[in-house]
């Protein structure tokens, strides 16, 4: 497993948690009371390194972000693709004014300076040096995507932010090669009017196939013929894709109970173990609780336990080290 870094503030008087979320966002941008509020700043975030790129969730309350030119120079200007799940905000990024609302992704060149105020918001980034990324996909780059795009974008922000919880070291090199190849074919003004490479058409279709699973786990709609419709491809392609996988329905039962290994290891997941199942498809909390532990090998309250013990660990009590994160990927 990949080491992970969690400054989690919910449990904090509020000017405590403006203070440490201050610290730990700081180096990037400098947060503000929003407008209409007026509270204190206040967030809580968990990150992961995957080599050279950072991947964060991040929930915080109604503020403004700023990125002046003290931050520009003393920061890497890397490129952050930030999903929306909840929330949005209106402002300056990548020197255009911009709304972003929940299921889009802001695309923030951080070479260039930020000022937005954002609702209550839970995001998720993906922070990205530029050279992985090719000149071609950075010479015009916008600070929204077309919704084709988009929605292959935030489906594989969501199935690494799922995955990054059992990621291994040896399977980073792997990750970062795959994630800068989809991120550089979305870029590219070009990509529309020509193929797809072998490999980048196969993560893009099984990331859309899984952000479709993802989206449904709970309907009752979820089979080979409903996906492959909503995939616009054919039954044979579909079983074709899946067969690897053990076939399409084992791939959604096997997705299931990795939505909620991943969520179970997100100290910022509060639902509860009955309702969580329920939201991930399971029909009864019996089914629920024998599937997990057939897979897993404890009870799904045990493993809760086992992370949130982890957590609190694992958590960093120095904002230096995040500190130490972004020295880290300027080299």
């Amino acid at each position: 497993m990949l080491p992970h870094l969690h400054y989690l503030t919910n449990h904090l008087p509020p000017a405590e948690a403006g203070k440490v979320w201050r610290e730990v966002i700081s180096p990037l941008f400098e947060p503000r009371p929003s407008q209409l509020s007026r509270q204190i700043p206040v967030g809580s975030t968990t990150s992961v390194m995957i080599g050279d790129i950072m991947l964060a969730r991040a929930t915080f309350n109604a503020q403004g972000f700023v990125r002046d030119a003290q931050r520009i120079r003393a920061t890497p200007d890397h490129i952050m693709f930030h999903l929306y799940k909840t929330g949005g905000f209106n402002g300056l990024i990548t020197g255009e004014q911009t709304t972003i609302w929940g299921g889009q992704v802001a695309v923030i060149d951080l070479a260039v300076g930020v000022d937005t105020q954002a609702a209550a918001s839970d995001t998720t980034a993906l922070i990205v040096p530029r050279k992985l990324l090719g000149q071609k996909a950075l010479d015009r780059l916008k600070p929204r995507l077309e919704p084709p795009q988009n929605r292959l974008l935030a489906a594989y922000i969501a199935s690494l932010r799922e995955r990054s919880m059992r990621l291994s070291a040896g399977e980073v090199d792997a990750t970062v090669a795959e994630a800068s190849a989809l991120l550089g074919h979305i870029l590219d003004p070009n990509s529309q009017a020509r193929p797809v490479e072998a490999a980048c058409a196969r993560t893009s279709l099984l990331t859309l196939a899984e952000e479709v699973v993802r989206a449904n786990l709970a309907s009752p709609d979820l089979s080979p013929d409903w996906l492959a419709c909503e995939l616009q491809i054919s039954r044979a392609t579909l079983y074709r894709m899946f067969t690897p996988h053990g076939g399409i329905m084992r791939y959604v039962q096997e997705r299931r109970l990795l939505a909620v290994q991943a969520a179970l290891s997100d100290p910022l997941e509060r639902r509860r173990l009955a309702r969580l199942g329920a939201d991930l498809g399971f029909n009864s909390e019996e089914h629920f609780s024998r599937s997990f532990r057939s897979r897993f090998g404890v009870t799904a309250s045990e493993y809760r336990r086992q992370q949130r013990a982890l957590a609190i660990d694992e958590q960093v009590a120095s904002p230096d080290t995040i500190r130490e994160w972004w020295n880290a990927m300027e080299e």
